[in-house]
């Protein structure tokens, strides 16, 4: 199910930046092993996320709701230096998976889950 036209969306990604080569990674190991493969923030909100935290430049993030890291990543990108994201959620079993992303992203370190 599409929630904006398909003009639309083609727009905006003709228009964002390209998706990184590990998150391109990270989104098709979740389409290719999870059941709900749809709850990945993905592309065009992954950019968003990212430029609302580097305009804010927090100093720390509460991410409520891991998943697979995509979004964790995205915001993590717009961190003040020495600035912390914390990630938590439910399912311990994606755990492993995240970390293994987590630490292949360029702001890992600044990254808890």
């Amino acid at each position: 199910m599409d929630f904006i036209p398909e003009d639309l969306n083609n727009y905006c990604e003709d228009h964002t930046e390209e998706e990184s080569a590990l998150l391109a990674d990270l989104t098709r190991e979740t389409y290719a092993k999870m059941l709900m493969p749809r709850m990945l923030s993905g592309h065009l909100q992954g950019r968003l996320l990212s430029s609302v935290s580097r305009m804010i430049r927090p100093s720390t993030i509460l991410e409520i709701g891991t998943y697979t890291g995509y979004s964790a990543i995205c915001l993590a990108e717009g961190l003040a230096p020495g600035g912390k994201l914390h990630t938590i959620d439910i399912n311990d079993e994606l755990a492993a998976m995240v970390k293994r992303y987590v630490d292949r992203s360029p702001s890992g370190s600044s990254i808890h889950c």
